[in-house]
């Protein structure tokens, strides 16, 4: 047997249920992959662990090792793909709850730079583009109490933060999808509603603020 049939041998093994085992090493390994997953999870998904009980954690990590060809061993792999093998499986409640928990961890290592604050005033030069780590998501988590759409980003300090989001903040969000010039803004929505608005999510860092006279490739103008 070549090197490649032996490994595809024991993964298929080690996949197989407990009891068919029928090997302490094997046991042993599996055990071992067992816990580095419950790590992972209890790491990224607290909120939806907490809501299981041991033995119905166990149960669904169990199913995920002997049902679930995972791509990759590297941390974040595990959990983006726990969530993909989980979501058809899961009630509602801790479905939304595991897809809540994963954005928040996609934001917390996406690699994009996240430009500092700007303490320049808005001028008519200025240009406005989105927190380049910006997720929304919609949910209703009645035990986290969360409920309603959310912004979701990853400030210049590297805090993750979740902003609840009103109408005008979406219409706002929406427009900036590409980086947008002051004036235009403003001459769309209340005059005096778009520059406070602009210096409060720039102090956030869900948005900045740059000047299209200065060569820089964020701003896009």
């Amino acid at each position: 047997m070549n090197a490649t049939s032996d490994i595809e041998t024991f993964c298929r093994r080690l996949r197989d249920a407990p009891a068919a085992l029928g090997e302490r090493s094997i046991e042993l390994y599996r055990q071992f992959l067992r816990g580095n997953i419950e790590e992972v999870l209890t790491h990224v998904f607290p909120l939806f662990c907490a809501r299981l009980p041991a033995a119905e954690l166990q149960r669904r990590i169990d199913e995920f090792l002997t049902e679930h060809a995972s791509s990759s061993p590297e941390f974040h792999h595990i959990a983006t793909e726990f969530l993909c093998f989980s979501q058809s499986r899961l009630p509602d409640d801790l479905r939304q709850c595991l897809e809540y928990e994963w954005l928040l961890f996609s934001v917390e290592i996406d690699d994009a730079v996240v430009t500092p604050p700007s303490a320049s005033a808005l001028t008519d030069h200025s240009v406005v583009s989105l927190n380049p780590t910006l997720a929304c998501i919609e949910v209703r988590l009645d035990f986290a109490e969360l409920a309603g759409p959310f912004a979701v980003f990853r400030d210049s300090s590297h805090r993750v933060i979740q902003k609840p989001l009103t109408g005008f903040d979406r219409w706002l969000l929406e427009k900036l999808q590409t980086p947008c010039r002051y004036p235009a803004l403003r001459a769309e929505a209340p005059a005096d509603a778009v520059p406070a608005w602009l210096n409060e999510a720039a102090a956030i860092g869900l948005i900045h603020i740059g000047d299209a006279r200065a060569s820089s490739p964020a701003d896009g103008v």
